[in-house]
């Protein structure tokens, strides 16, 4: 069990919230909402704001644990689950970003910025098939998102080097989002990568000569199929 679980296990188990002894002490300088902390250390939408704050401060331990007594205070799922995949995902725990993720997949599998959040991850630790399942399922799901063809449009370019279908799903994200946040930089990178007219064919490989030992390879008859490739 992580430690992130083991907190909320031990949060969640209190008969009295009150005695929680897992609390992250605030700094010497005490702000306001630090002494609101100290007042009501049970009060979720404060440990939500001390979160949140640490997070901006690039704290993303103290930002969890304040999310996670937060979490275990009753603050809803939707709210408080994306907050901390972001702070394990911001302090490279990739592991425990992505249990996190599967488990909120688990119970509601239509959270499609989850799904894309898991598929990223599957992509920082060089899972790219995964990654690829996951966008694929949410391309399926809701065809008229671009999200997901920018994602797989990346996909396709970085993992697999495969420039073919990263255009493919470039332009269907441009057709879908023409104004879209990246679109002036899918486009340039497109438009960069596109071969001009006047650039003659690659050359074809010369034949290597064949080593002496090296048998004869068969050629296929007229009425002979070769065998599809792997």
């Amino acid at each position: 069990m992580t430690r992130a679980f083991l907190v909320a296990a031990l949060l969640a188990g209190c008969a009295a919230p009150q005695k929680t002894a897992s609390a992250p002490k605030p700094v010497k300088d005490v702000s306001p909402l630090e002494r609101k902390f100290a007042d009501t250390p049970d009060d979720p939408k404060v440990n939500l704001e001390l979160g949140d704050r640490a997070s901006l401060g690039g704290d993303y331990l103290r930002a969890e644990q304040y999310y996670v007594r937060a979490e275990a205070l009753g603050t809803p799922e939707p709210q408080i689950v994306p907050r901390i995949i972001k702070s394990l995902v911001m302090a490279r725990r990739y592991d425990e970003a992505l249990e996190r993720c599967k488990k909120r997949l688990e119970r509601t599998p239509t959270d499609r910025v989850t799904r894309l959040v898991e598929a990223a991850i599957f992509e920082a630790l060089e899972r790219p098939r995964e990654a690829e399942r996951e966008l694929t399922v949410l391309v399926r799901t809701k065809p008229d998102d671009p999200n997901p063809y920018l994602a797989l449009g990346k996909l396709y370019r970085d993992s697999y080097n495969d420039a073919p279908r990263a255009r493919a799903m470039f332009t269907k994200y441009l057709a879908l989002a023409p104004k879209g946040d990246e679109a002036d930089s899918i486009r340039y990178q497109m438009e960069e990568a596109a071969p001009t007219p006047d650039d003659p064919p690659p050359a074809a490989p010369s034949p290597a000569a064949p080593s002496p030992t090296a048998p004869t390879p068969a050629v296929p008859s007229s009425n002979e199929v070769p065998p599809s490739q792997p």
